[in-house]
């Protein structure tokens, strides 16, 4: 409801809808989350400094003046830890990549469309 009432729905506090709809979409973020923050503290796959700070630079290099944008991220708690949060899902990603095995199977393009 407050998601709602912020993008100018008004009344949206005594909307009806069912917290049903949105329990699916949560358990597999929460999950999501449990999986990612295990990974992160059992390989150690927490964001340095340096990470961090490139990961800020890049976001503010496509900018006219990034030096502003870097400082703009930097003078905000919250920006920083979705900075931070994107880093370690990085981290993890990289991680988890490192570690899959990939194997070449040639598929029919037709079987491959078929599969769900």
């Amino acid at each position: 409801a407050e998601y709602m009432g912020q993008r100018g729905i008004k009344d949206a506090d005594k909307a009806p809808i069912p917290d049903d709809i949105f329990r699916p979409q949560a358990e597999k973020r929460v999950r999501l989350g449990l999986v990612v923050a295990e990974l992160t503290r059992a390989n150690n796959l927490f964001p340095t400094r340096e990470q961090i700070t490139a990961h800020v630079q890049e976001l503010a290099s496509s900018y006219e003046k990034p030096e502003d944008v870097v400082r703009w991220y930097l003078g905000d708690e919250k920006r920083m830890g979705e900075v931070e949060s994107v880093v370690i899902e990085n981290n993890v990603t990289d991680f988890v990549m490192g570690k899959a095995k990939v194997v070449e199977k040639a598929v029919a393009f037709d079987e491959l469309m078929a599969q769900n």
